[in-house]
């Protein structure tokens, strides 16, 4: 199951995509995609369900953003907090020039005060876990 921060931006839409190659060549990949009327919640938890019961692994999109503490109850805080409590697995993938994602927190913030983003962060990713760095294959970026 891909988790990620869905913001409607170029990454969200880059990975929409290689969902949908993945499961064009039947690979059994999942990401919540609700439409008008849906129920993304339904959705997320069905899924990590699925990957808990299963044996699958949860495919981190580690924005720097990634996990920030959100108002949604289904929010990638919120998977990664479900990995953690039911020790899945997970795959990072990196594709950005931060690793681990640094999301905001702190007094100031909205819905983290006292960034528990940043302590799930530190639990999931620990040092030796090794992850992807699809960050290397952007060829567009700046540098």
């Amino acid at each position: 199951m891909f988790s990620a921060r869905f913001d409607g931006g170029d990454i969200e839409h880059k990975f929409r995509r290689v969902h949908k190659i993945l499961q064009e060549h039947n690979f059994p990949v999942l990401m919540v995609d609700a439409g008008v009327g849906d129920n993304f919640g339904k959705l997320t938890s069905k899924y990590l369900s699925k990957i808990e019961r299963e044996k699958g692994v949860l495919i981190c999109v580690c924005t720097a953003h990634y996990a920030e503490k959100t108002t949604s109850p289904f929010c990638s805080f919120k998977e990664l907090e479900f990995a953690r409590d039911y020790s899945l697995d997970v795959l990072p993938l990196k594709v950005a020039d931060v690793y681990p994602p640094r999301p905001p927190g702190g007094p100031d913030h909205p819905h983290d005060q006292e960034n528990d983003a940043a302590d799930v962060i530190k639990y999931v990713f620990r040092p030796n876990l090794v992850y992807v760095d699809t960050w290397i294959l952007n060829l567009s970026r700046r540098t």
